[in-house]
């Protein structure tokens, strides 16, 4: 686990907000707080290569929504791709996005924000990519010039079916 302290300050902040922000149908639908998972947890949990649902818009207005994979790296998701990608195009243009990882029923993150693009000479490039390739190749080997997308959630949201499942990360 990578996660700072700050980074799991700035994480639970989020999740803090969103439960508080939730409709009274989410937080009963979800279960909030007593089933929501705190972000020592979720970074804890949330290690290796993953697969989420990453959701984008296009021109028309039109959505679009793609499995594709993901690490989570100081409290915050990026997805390996290339510029050249539908996805990184929509993002450029139309940065608004949704993101869910779930593990059947048992475990869900819904994510709603924005994505940025972090190119080769971003200063977190290297780090990136150094944690993406000890799980996968690096974009940069793919056809097209290899990028991330950093999700930026103004939401997150967790559900764990059972909470007490997931250890606290420790600090």
């Amino acid at each position: 686990m990578r996660e700072t302290r700050a980074d799991l300050q700035r994480l639970q902040t989020l999740i803090d907000d969103s439960i508080e922000s939730a409709s009274a149908f989410l937080r009963s639908s979800f279960g909030m707080p007593e089933h929501s998972l705190a972000a020592s947890q979720l970074a804890a949990h949330l290690q290796g290569a993953l697969t989420v649902s990453l959701a984008t818009v296009t021109a028309r207005g039109e959505p679009r929504v793609t499995p594709i994979n993901a690490i989570f790296l100081h409290g915050q998701f990026y997805l390996p791709t290339v510029a050249e990608a539908a996805r990184a195009k929509h993002l450029a243009r139309r940065p608004s996005a949704s993101l869910a990882y779930y593990e059947g029923t048992s475990l869900a993150v819904i994510a709603h924000g924005s994505a940025v693009i972090v190119g080769a000479d971003d200063a977190d490039f290297a780090e990136i990519d150094a944690t993406q390739t000890e799980h996968a190749q690096s974009p940069r080997e793919w056809q097209g010039t290899g990028v991330y997308l950093l999700f930026k959630p103004a939401t997150l949201y967790t559900y764990a079916e059972e909470p007490e499942r997931y250890p606290q990360a420790a600090t």
